[in-house]
C-alpha cells in the first residue's frame, strides 16, 4: 500500500467591496472589476468579475473570439443582445453570450443593474487589467 501526502487546499476568495473598479464614461457608462483571473490567482478555467451599470447605460458591443460570456444577474433589469438576438434579463437570470458572438448588456430599468460576468475560458479579462494598470 501507497502512503501518499494530500495537499490541502484553501479556498481563494474575492470581495468586490474591496476590489478595484474601472468606471467607463458615457456613452457606456459603467463600473466593472476583475474578482478572479489567470493573472491575479493562476486559475485558467475562468474570470470572473462584476459590472454595475446605471439606468439608460449599457456596454458596448464587444466579442470574444474564444471565450463564452454569462452574467448572473443580482439586481435591476435588462437586455442581453447577442448577434442581434435580445432577451431580458432580471434579478435571478442567467445569460450566455457564445465564443465569437457579438454582444451588450443594457440596462432598461429605473435601478442601477448589477451582474457578476463569467467568462470561460479566461483571457479576454486581460485587456481590462490593463486598462486599470493592474498589467
Amino acid at each position: 500500500m501507497f502512503a501518499s501526502k494530500v495537499q490541502r487546499m484553501k479556498p481563494l476568495l474575492a470581495k468586490s467591496w474591496e476590489a478595484d473598479f474601472l468606471a467607463t464614461p458615457s456613452p457606456y457608462e459603467r463600473h466593472r472589476q476583475v474578482l478572479f483571473s489567470e493573472k491575479i490567482q493562476g486559475m485558467r478555467s475562468a474570470a470572473i468579475g462584476t459590472v454595475t451599470i446605471p439606468p439608460g447605460s449599457k456596454s458596448d458591443h464587444h466579442m470574444h473570439e474564444k471565450s463564452d460570456e454569462f452574467w448572473i444577474v443580482t439586481k435591476g433589469h435588462g437586455k442581453v443582445n447577442v448577434d442581434g438576438n435580445e432577451v431580458d434579463v432580471e434579478s435571478g437570470s442567467v445569460a450566455c453570450a457564445p465564443a465569437g458572438s457579438k454582444h451588450q448588456i443594457i440596462n432598461t430599468g429605473k435601478e442601477t443593474l448589477h451582474a457578476y460576468w463569467i467568462i470561460t475560458p479566461s483571457g479576454p479579462e486581460e485587456a481590462l487589467l490593463k486598462m486599470m494598470g493592474k498589467l
